[in-house]
């Protein structure tokens, strides 16, 4: 139960650390869809509710946990914003992984995450 609690406590957060106030708040709790490895360590891709950001969160086993990355799109460009708690040596490796990311990369991301079907077991 704590590892599934985990990860929804920090989407929930998502909303609050990433956007401003006269933005419309997300919730990144579709999912996950995917594990990624970036900075040589497994994260779990979850889809957000405008439909066009992706949250990459720690996944278990993972030295960086807890931690989360969000790529937002704003004026047809994806920024990329972290928090956590995580160990940054880990954390510090995967955001140097993700901001290399092309923006057809990422929304490729997005786009899984709008997938329907099975999604991988927990």
């Amino acid at each position: 139960m704590r590892r599934l609690l985990l990860p929804l406590l920090l989407l929930a957060s998502v909303d609050a650390a990433a956007q401003g106030p006269s933005e419309p708040r997300i919730t990144c709790d579709r999912g996950p869809f995917a594990t990624k490895t970036y900075g040589g360590f497994p994260w779990e891709l979850y889809g957000c509710s405008d439909n066009r950001s992706v949250a990459v969160v720690t996944a278990r086993g993972n030295p960086g946990a807890p931690f989360y990355f969000l790529f937002s799109e704003k004026s047809g460009q994806y920024q990329l914003s972290g928090e956590g708690t995580g160990r940054p040596e880990f954390t510090r490796n995967a955001y140097d992984d993700l901001r290399r990311l092309s923006q057809r990369d990422i929304e490729a991301l997005v786009k899984e995450t709008q997938r329907t079907g099975p999604r991988p077991s927990r």
